[in-house]
C-alpha cells in the first residue's frame, strides 16, 4: 500500500487492519504521481487502486478506480495477477 498518510497513522492502518506487507509513505506524491493515481480533482491523495509490479520492478496490473466509493479488486482478481506477477 502507498499513502500519502503520515507513518503513525499508516502504522496504525496496518495493525487495526492485520496487514502483514509494508505500507509506503508517499507524502511528496511522487510515487503516487508516477502511477498516475493522483486524484486530479483534489490533487493530494491518490483514486483507489491496485497496483502490482513484478520482480523487475514491471508494472503488471494496474487498477484504478476514479470513484472513491469504489475500492481496489477482490481476492479473486487480484490473486491470480500476483501468481502471475511472481513467476519467473
Amino acid at each position: 500500500m502507498i499513502s500519502p498518510d503520515a507513518a503513525d497513522k499508516l502504522e496504525s492502518m496496518r495493525e487495526k487492519s492485520g496487514f502483514e506487507f509494508p505500507l509506503l509513505m508517499d507524502s511528496d506524491l511522487e510515487t503516487i504521481k508516477a502511477y498516475g493515481i493522483l486524484n486530479q480533482d483534489n490533487g493530494k491523495i491518490p483514486h483507489p487502486a491496485a497496483v502490482v509490479v513484478d520482480r523487475e520492478g514491471k508494472v503488471t496490473y494496474l487498477r484504478v478506480d476514479e470513484d472513491y466509493k469504489v475500492r481496489p479488486p477482490t481476492s479473486s482478481e487480484l490473486i491470480p495477477a500476483l501468481e502471475e506477477a511472481a513467476k519467473d
